[in-house]
């Protein structure tokens, strides 16, 4: 296997759909979940903490993907450059599963649901810094 640099603009197009299909999943893992909350309101306990790490991963996912956009100007690609990248939008990914898991049925509400998991959402947070 080389491990030879590739030319930016055929593997960025590349890069940039596989990042963007992670992030967009991202992103609509968030906005899917505060949906449920506007139409469900009385269904789960709201926690202001964790509609404050929504919208900030929102915005953290959105300056990620504009960001995204100015990688069409390196000039030569590696393995490395590519998996860090996937690995960061993964953890994005991860973040954003901790905030709105699949149910929170075992759970009081997104408070309990938070601090019971805080552990493992602060600590890919730490991954992404």
């Amino acid at each position: 296997m080389t491990n030879a640099p590739l030319p930016s603009p055929e593997i960025f197009q590349h890069v940039r759909i596989i990042m963007g299909m992670v992030v967009g999943l991202s992103m609509t893992r968030l906005l899917n979940g505060l949906v449920r909350i506007i139409q469900h309101p009385g269904q789960t306990r709201i926690y202001p903490v964790h509609i404050g790490w929504v919208l900030t991963l929102l915005l953290m996912l959105m300056h990620f993907w504009w960001w995204e956009f100015w990688l069409v100007t390196l000039h030569s690609w590696t393995f490395e450059i590519y998996l860090f990248l996937i690995i960061y939008a993964i953890i994005l990914f991860f973040l954003s599963a901790f905030l709105f898991p699949d149910s929170i049925s075992d759970y009081t509400g997104y408070e309990d649901f938070f601090i019971s998991r805080r552990k493992w959402f602060f600590s890919f947070f730490a991954l992404r810094a």
